[in-house]
C-alpha cells in the first residue's frame, strides 16, 4: 500500500493540486483519496489505471482537467467507505454496491437520480432479492407518472 500512497502524494505535488482537486479528477470522494494517500485502502479497478497514467503522463492530467468542466458528465455523490449515495446510508456493502450499479447503469441512459430515487432503491433492498436496474427505473417512472397526473 505504501507504493500507492507515495504515488498519490507524488501526483498531488507534481501537478500542484489539493486532495479535493485530485478527488474530482479521479471521480472519487475526498475521503477516499485521503485513505489512499494514507495507505489505509488500495484503489481498485479503473482508479488504479488512472492513477498510474496520471503519474506517468502529463497529457492525462490535462485531459482530465478539461473533462471535469464538461457539463455533460454526470457525477453521483457517493462515499465507498461510509456506504452512502447522495447522503443515503446503506446497511451493508452488498446493498450499497447493488444500488450503485443499478443507478449508474441507468445514468448512462440519461437517468438523473433524485434523493427520493436513492431512498426508494435502498428501501427496495428489504425485498427478497435485490431489484434489477430495469426494475428500479420502472418504479421511478411509475412514481413520476403518478406525480404528473
Amino acid at each position: 500500500m505504501a507504493d500507492t500512497a507515495t504515488t498519490m502524494k507524488y501526483i498531488r505535488r507534481h501537478y500542484g493540486v489539493s486532495q479535493s482537486e485530485l478527488a474530482q479528477l479521479l471521480n472519487a470522494s475526498v475521503r477516499t483519496v485521503q485513505h489512499w494517500e494514507q495507505g489505509d485502502y488500495e484503489p481498485s479497478g479503473t482508479a488504479v489505471k488512472l492513477i498510474q497514467l496520471l503519474a506517468k503522463n502529463d497529457a492525462v492530467f490535462t485531459e482530465l482537467t478539461l473533462m471535469k468542466e464538461d457539463e455533460g458528465i454526470m457525477y453521483l455523490e457517493h462515499d465507498d467507505q461510509a456506504l452512502t449515495i447522495m447522503g443515503v446510508q446503506f446497511r451493508n456493502e452488498k446493498e450499497y454496491r447493488a444500488t450503485m450499479n443499478a443507478v449508474v447503469s441507468n445514468m448512462y441512459e440519461g437517468f438523473e437520480p433524485t434523493l427520493d430515487d436513492i431512498q426508494m432503491a435502498r428501501d427496495a433492498d428489504d425485498l427478497e432479492r435485490p431489484m434489477t436496474a430495469k426494475e428500479i427505473l420502472d418504479r421511478v417512472n411509475a412514481r413520476n407518472s403518478v406525480r404528473s397526473e
